[in-house]
């Protein structure tokens, strides 16, 4: 996870934005740069000319408390975008793990193929060698050789199924050689209080509190939109000399701005309410969205558990056991081919129940882990019952 998060470009993209919305708030609380307005020129009054100049500054005034909702509106989307950091982070921590077991599972499905085709292949070579080639005997072979056939066919879909699993881990990973894993299975899974654990997914999941954000920052759009009416000003104040005659100097203040006669923003404002009226709405689907989520992940989590319980690890013991059993009875002539065909096929969807209870109940537990936007995701993980005895080879 610690490699996955440092390597991460959008971790890194989201932190340039934050850094961005940061400058762009100081920009909204500047202060606006004044205008100057230089007039020179020649008047000429009562047949007499002389030389005019003046100098205007005009200094632009936000209407009070623009400024200050300008930088909120900042503020909002900052919100937002560190909600979507959080959910970045946990995403690619959760990924990251998802991943890593689909792997080293994939990987220990092909391990036992392999094992499979050396004992069907042993098999094939001691129908070979019986000394009398009956029909039976050939029978069997075709039999043998078929099965061969199908189970190297399985072998090349997980081989290409871990290099497409591995290729997703290292999205996250970027590494260039295939890092060395070491992950536990689980004997059993997490006990959670329902009550608890719901009351968590509607207050911190991600997609509830960017919709809360995204009501924010339209609450502030339309207190924004009501301002638009009231007009910004600007302070000015002019010094000039007027040489025609009589000198004149002149000095004077004043105060300019819009009437808003002709559009009062009658249609920003209602656009505001609209936009805010909807946001209000996709709220309250995103809450009902995520009840609903937690509901489903929850029985599945129940039901991975039970799983867990019915296909746990000792079975890949039994599976041991009952293959050496079956090898040695077969050899000594005890079962036939039909039956020990049976037997090995039976143990091999063992096998791979075992270990796709393992992954279901892995995923499931992430899956309620990014509902509730758990951060200490290993701390919770250890409350289940693990081992390494079972690490892929």
């Amino acid at each position: 996870m610690t490699i996955a998060e440092k390597n991460s470009p959008l971790l890194t993209a989201i932190h340039s934005d934050l850094e961005s919305l940061f400058y762009r708030r100081r920009q909204e609380g500047k202060t606006q740069n004044p205008s100057v307005y230089i007039d020179y020129g020649q008047r000429k009054a009562a047949d007499e000319s002389g030389a005019e100049y003046a100098v205007q500054i005009e200094q632009p005034v936000y209407f009070p408390g623009r400024k200050e909702l300008k930088q909120l509106l900042v503020d909002n989307d900052s919100k937002i975008k560190e909600i979507q950091q959080i959910e970045a982070f946990n995403s690619i921590r959760l990924s990251s793990i998802k991943f890593a077991y689909r792997y080293l599972v994939a990987a220990d499905k092909k391990n036992h193929v392999k094992e499979r085709l050396k004992r069907l292949s042993l098999i094939e070579s001691y129908i070979k060698a019986r000394p009398f080639f009956t029909p039976q005997a050939k029978t069997d072979l075709f039999i043998i050789e078929t099965k061969i056939l199908a189970l190297r066919k399985h072998f090349n879909d997980l081989e290409l199924g871990a290099a497409k699993d591995y290729e997703s881990l290292n999205l996250y990973l970027r590494q260039e050689f295939v890092p060395n894993l070491k992950i536990p299975y689980f004997r059993s899974g997490v006990k959670f209080d329902r009550k608890d654990l719901e009351k968590k997914a509607v207050s911190q999941n991600p997609s509830i509190l960017a919709a809360k954000g995204e009501l924010d920052k339209a609450r502030t759009e339309l207190r924004l939109a009501n301002l638009e009416k009231y007009p910004d000003y600007s302070i000015t104040s002019q010094i000039g000399e007027d040489k025609s005659g009589v000198a004149n100097r002149f000095y004077d203040f004043g105060l300019k701005f819009r009437i808003p006669v002709w559009d009062q923003f009658q249609n920003k404002v209602a656009s505001a309410e609209t936009n805010m009226k909807s946001k209000q709405d996709r709220l309250i689907y995103q809450e009902n969205l995520i009840q609903t989520s937690f509901n489903q992940s929850f029985l599945e989590y129940e039901q991975s558990k039970m799983n867990l319980k019915l296909y746990d690890l000792t079975q890949l013991d039994r599976i041991d056991r009952d293959l050496n059993f079956a090898d040695m009875e077969f050899k000594r002539g005890r079962i036939q081919l039909i039956s020990y065909l049976e037997l090995e096929n039976q143990l091999h969807e063992t096998h791979h129940a075992v270990l796709d209870a393992q992954i279901s109940h892995l995923e499931s537990l992430l899956n309620l882990l990014y509902i509730t936007n758990e951060k200490d995701i290993l701390g919770v993980m250890g409350n289940a019952s693990q081992t390494f005895e079972y690490q892929p080879k």
